[in-house]
């Protein structure tokens, strides 16, 4: 069996319900063809392993510390690169001046909300509604915005668009 085969197995056996199993294709998607992006614009990302990320990102999504709980798993299964990335889809680890994998399968994670291709800040408007009443809440949410806002903008000045014109 291939990584890939794997990868696609742990998915389908994740439990999680078919609309969380939507959103990780859709986010593998975008992951590959962004990083297939940036490396013709002279980066060396690894477009296949974005694709694995983003593929198994949300495995616990239904759990609490979901991002955490699927590195370990991931980890124990024998997939590190795709653990590490998994383990920081929540923007721990996240740099944004600098572009790996991680940040690549991070930044399409915010770019996709169920299966729909949205800006950032179409995707954070939600939360932030939502979270609405709860300062904390808000107050992470508007981090998380503002972290996946600055990562994207350095993607765009790599690309040379903005992220609404990146042919996925």
């Amino acid at each position: 069996m291939t990584r890939s085969e794997q990868c696609e197995k742990i998915l389908e056996g994740c439990g999680q319900p078919e609309r969380v199993l939507a959103h990780c294709r859709a986010v593998a998607e975008v992951s590959r063809n962004l990083a297939l992006a940036l490396n013709a614009k002279g980066l060396s990302l690894d477009p296949e392993l974005c694709w694995r990320g983003g593929l198994l990102h949300d495995i616990r999504r239904t759990v609490p510390w979901h991002s955490q709980r699927a590195m370990l798993f991931l980890l124990e299964a024998g997939l590190r690169p795709e653990a590490l990335i998994v383990g920081a889809h929540m923007g721990e680890y996240i740099d944004v001046d600098r572009v790996a994998e991680k940040e690549v399968v991070y930044l399409a994670d915010k770019l996709t909300r169920g299966t729909e291709r949205v800006s950032v800040a179409e995707r954070y408007a939600h939360s932030l509604a939502k979270f609405q009443g709860n300062e904390e809440a808000v107050a992470a949410a508007c981090a998380r915005r503002d972290q996946s806002l600055a990562l994207a903008a350095f993607v765009e000045g790599i690309l040379g668009c903005p992220l609404e014109e990146f042919d996925q």
